[in-house]
């Protein structure tokens, strides 16, 4: 019997649908070892800081032919070392530098299958989210709230403004939908164009990273939603955020890595940037003393743009699609690609 071990928390039905569906896989669910969520999607890595917790997992890691999610932080570096494994489920898109970290990009590790796709629309609507805040200045008016000030202003429409995408997979490619049903012109920018064209991609019009720098000065919002690479490192420096208009707004729902964070915040303390709305930073948490937590034109979300109500339902549909296909010797799909870190 194939063996399966779950070490991340999912609702019990869904469990059991698994059962119910695959009864040639054992499915291993070790609750008591896997921390309860403290919120719907919450995947925090479980620990195995004790002896105990430690050889309870290495056991059942060794019996594991096949993961869902990566288990306790303390045994990463041994999954790749683990004979049986064949096969690991993420519950994330963005693994590229853990998978990188951890050495299961090199010959032999297990293959690992990513999230890609579950969470596009809770990012899309983030970015959506956070550009009007920012147009309208919410900030602004929820600090007059708090203060009983009544002060009148004016906003921006998103309609007829241009928004640079950066990364055109699902998540740029949702962000394109929503803001063109507002009547935004949307700039796509990808690693390389390899034959896509606009209209392939959603957008108005679709160029390649090497155009970066001729299209910021053109951009009211700059979206990122690029893998963080040796590509995308810093893909956004002091010099680019120059670039752009001063009352450009920047929404980063990539890594924090992505983006000169000192610089960032120069730009945003020296008016030179209109706005920011970041789900992501350098460090996580995004630490007490950073100058971003103060700034007036910054949105700062913990984290969680893409978790939602109903996203390990959407996770465990890949899952299970891919694990027919496995049981098949057929094809997976959301195959990570170590090469490209995503």
């Amino acid at each position: 019997m194939r063996r399966a071990l779950i070490t991340t928390y999912l609702e019990a039905g869904l469990v059991d649908g698994l059962r119910l569906e695959f009864p040639e896989v054992e499915f291993n669910y070790p609750l008591s070892l896997v921390p309860l969520p403290q919120y719907p999607g919450d995947h925090r890595l479980p620990r195995a800081a004790s002896p105990a917790a430690q050889q309870a997992w290495a056991s059942l890691l060794k019996d594991a032919e096949i993961l869902f999610d990566f288990g306790p932080l303390e045994l990463h570096r041994e999954l790749a070392r683990l004979p049986g494994l064949r096969w690991i489920q993420a519950t994330s898109a963005g693994v590229g530098q853990f998978v990188h970290r951890v050495g299961l990009d090199g010959p032999g590790a297990p293959l690992v299958t990513t999230a890609r796709g579950v969470h596009g629309r809770a990012l899309a609507e983030f970015v959506l989210m956070s550009l009007i805040a920012l147009n309208r200045d919410l900030p602004g008016t929820m600090a007059n709230q708090a203060r009983r000030r009544w002060v009148r202003g004016s906003g921006r429409l998103v309609e007829g403004q241009t928004a640079l995408i950066v990364g055109m997979g699902s998540i740029g490619a949702e962000v394109a939908l929503l803001l063109r049903a507002l009547g935004a012109r949307t700039v796509g920018v990808v690693r390389a164009l390899d034959g896509r064209s606009a209209s392939t991609q959603g957008v108005d019009e679709l160029y390649a990273y090497t155009d970066l720098d001729t299209l910021l000065a053109r951009a009211d919002v700059l979206v990122l939603s690029c893998p963080h690479t040796s590509e995308t490192d810093r893909l956004i420096d002091q010099r680019r955020l120059a670039m752009l208009p001063p009352t450009a707004v920047l929404i980063n729902v990539a890594r924090g890595q992505v983006v000169d964070e000192p610089a960032l915040v120069r730009a945003l303390a020296d008016s030179r940037l209109g706005g920011a709305a970041l789900d992501v930073a350098a460090t996580e948490p995004l630490p007490g003393d950073s100058p971003l937590w103060a700034l007036p034109n910054v949105i700062i979300s913990p984290h969680s743009a893409s978790t939602v109500e109903g996203e390990n339902a959407a996770i465990v549909d890949i899952f299970r699609s891919n694990l027919k296909a496995y049981l098949a010797g057929d094809q997976l799909v959301n195959v990570f690609q170590p090469g490209r870190l995503y």
